[in-house]
């Protein structure tokens, strides 16, 4: 029995033995090239391999995304794509002796320029994610290190012809530990000419990518005297105006329009100088909205907020305008009179001009009148008063008669009235019909001169009327005109960038 349970334990130990694989020691393809290239390499050390030599390094960019600039901390950020390629004589083979046409290594396993954004305004790192990719290897030495980034830098904004302006960004790449005389830095060429990517750039909804240039410079800087080179790549783009027209210009003409109905609306409406006022409250509202977004910079202040101003001046104007034209037409209530050249200016030869009706009467003809009136009032009185007289005198003279049926008039008694005026024969008179016609007369007189005092009032306040009705039409050409002028220059000057 104990042979029977060894034996089956020997075969199911066999068994067991018999289905664990065997493990051989191959090496991979990359493990021997690997070997040779990185035993005794150290990638901190530059990779000069001649006395007095130096490392090129050929920089290159692809713009993938135009991402924010923002006006008020003039700061610019992108997602680019850095190409870098430099030749380390310590890392090439022979490839008929390895089976490899090139090699990927982590990137600290071989030697990298450090490569500096001299303009970076970034508070934590300055490119993301560099250290994150791995670098390509050539047989002759050759190494590509491509990585994506973004980056953010530093751009002076220029808003003078805001919102239709061109900005000029530039990115200024060098080494910061490295003189030209270790490392030198060329911009990557297309048939010798410097080349930058944009084939694979983003649609942006607030900005347009014009061109993207590169140029190298050498500078001498003060601390070194060593020359350091650098790559600068000038980044144009041009801002799409069509949400600011639409946002902020279109209302504030519209706005500004607005204002020129003032000097339409009626003086008895009461509205005119609080229409201005609401007008000039809603220009300084859309200035607030524009300075929000644009530096605190007095050096170049933007067209529009130029525009803005003018258009807040214009309607301050038209609102000391409507107050004084509200002050000419009330003036007739104070009992003043229009002056002669006042009237012959304004009533007669600007109204024409200006098309504004005056009406057929003048004050000169009603005032005219008035005197005529005046002067022959006493005289028509006097003779009907005399007519009057006489004829009552005849009625109540007695008269007697002879025998013969002749009519005899009595002696005539001598008048004991000195004044012979017509009102002071009524006067003296005892006749009542007689006294009742001069206190008729003298009611009848008063209140015609009632009548003409209203009519020269009512005549003056119609010409105060008409004047200011003239100075409202005056004011609204010249208002219409000064803000088409001013609309047309300034959008000039920011279309013009």
């Amino acid at each position: 029995m104990d042979y029977i349970l060894k034996g089956i334990f020997v075969l199911f130990s066999y068994a067991s033995l018999s289905s664990v694989p065997v493990v051989t020691s191959t090496n991979s393809v990359t493990d021997s090239l690997y070997s040779h290239l990185f035993t005794n390499y150290k990638e901190k050390l530059i990779p000069v391999c001649t006395p007095g030599g130096k490392v090129d390094v050929f920089f290159g960019t692809a713009l993938r995304q135009m991402m924010n600039l923002n006006e008020k901390d003039q700061t610019l950020t992108i997602n680019i794509w850095l190409r870098l390629k430099w030749s380390d004589c310590r890392l090439s083979w022979n490839t008929s002796q390895y089976n490899n046409t090139h090699l990927v290594v982590p990137y600290d396993t071989v030697w990298t320029p450090d490569i500096t954004l001299y303009d970076s305004s970034a508070e934590e790192e300055m490119m993301p994610g560099k250290t994150d990719y791995r670098a390509t290897i050539y047989p002759s030495g050759t190494v590509y290190y491509n990585f994506p980034t973004v980056l953010q830098s530093a751009c002076l904004v220029n808003v003078l012809y805001f919102p239709m302006d061109t900005q000029t960004c530039t990115l200024k790449f060098g080494s910061w530990s490295h003189s030209g005389a270790e490392l030198d830095l060329y911009p990557s060429t297309d048939q010798g000419r410097p080349i930058t990517d944009l084939t694979n750039l983003v649609f942006h909804n607030e900005w347009d990518v014009v061109s993207m240039k590169a140029q190298r410079n050498v500078l001498y800087y003060q601390c070194c005297p060593d020359p350091y080179p650098d790559i600068t790549f000038s980044l144009e783009i041009k801002r799409k105006p069509l949400f600011y027209i639409m946002s902020i210009l279109f209302p504030c003409i519209l706005t500004a329009s607005v204002a020129a109905l003032g000097f339409v609306l009626p003086p008895e409406s009461g509205e005119k100088v609080s229409l201005e006022v609401t007008v000039l409250l809603s220009l300084a509202v859309f200035l607030l909205m524009v300075t929000e977004q644009l530096p605190a910079s007095s050096v170049n202040f933007p067209y529009v907020g130029m525009y803005f101003a003018s258009s807040m001046i214009l309607v301050s104007f038209s609102c000391a305008m409507t107050v004084l034209v509200l002050n000419i037409h009330f003036r007739g209530a104070t009992g003043n009179k229009l002056p002669n050249w006042m009237r012959k200016l304004f009533l007669k030869r600007l109204a024409w001009i200006l098309f504004v009706k005056t009406g057929k009467a003048t004050s000169n003809k009603v005032h005219s009148e008035k005197n005529d009136t005046k002067k022959q009032e006493e005289p028509n009185q006097n003779n009907f008063i005399n007519k009057t007289f006489k004829m009552d005198s005849e009625d109540a003279t007695p008269r007697n008669r002879t025998s013969n049926g002749s009519i005899v008039s009595p002696p005539r008694l001598p008048s004991l009235i000195t004044n012979t005026s017509s009102r002071d024969i009524l006067l003296r008179s005892s006749d009542p019909m007689l006294t009742l016609m001069s206190e008729q007369c003298d009611t009848l007189k008063k209140i015609e001169g009632h009548m003409q005092q209203d009519e020269s009032e009512e005549q003056t306040n119609n010409e105060w009327y008409l004047l200011a009705k003239v100075l409202d039409r005056l004011c609204l050409f010249i208002y219409i005109f000064m803000t088409f002028l001013t609309s047309v220059i300034f959008l000039a000057k920011m279309a013009g960038s």
